[in-house]
């Protein structure tokens, strides 16, 4: 894997990056609006939709960070979703 990032264009390494680190925003900012929403409703079915909802953010969260774990993001500022 070493040698690979060697030779990598860091044009598109870095377009990768940005492109992860948005989409991680992006749902991070869906999630904290889906909370709120959860707090305010009071019709069941939207409840059980938001809840739903809720849990797809949650697990594509969980996909995008472990796809910055498994070295598809190459920025060492990289925490959580955002660049610091």
């Amino acid at each position: 894997m070493m040698i690979i990032d060697l030779f990598a264009d860091s044009k598109i390494i870095a377009k990768e990056d940005k492109l992860l680190t948005e989409e991680t925003k992006r749902v991070i900012s869906e999630l904290n609006k889906a909370y709120l929403l959860f707090n305010e409703v009071t019709d069941p079915y939207e409840t059980e939709s938001i809840i739903y909802r809720m849990k797809e953010l949650e697990t594509h969260y969980s996909y995008l960070i472990k796809e910055a774990k498994l070295g598809k993001v190459h920025n060492p500022c990289f925490i959580g979703g955002i660049n610091i």
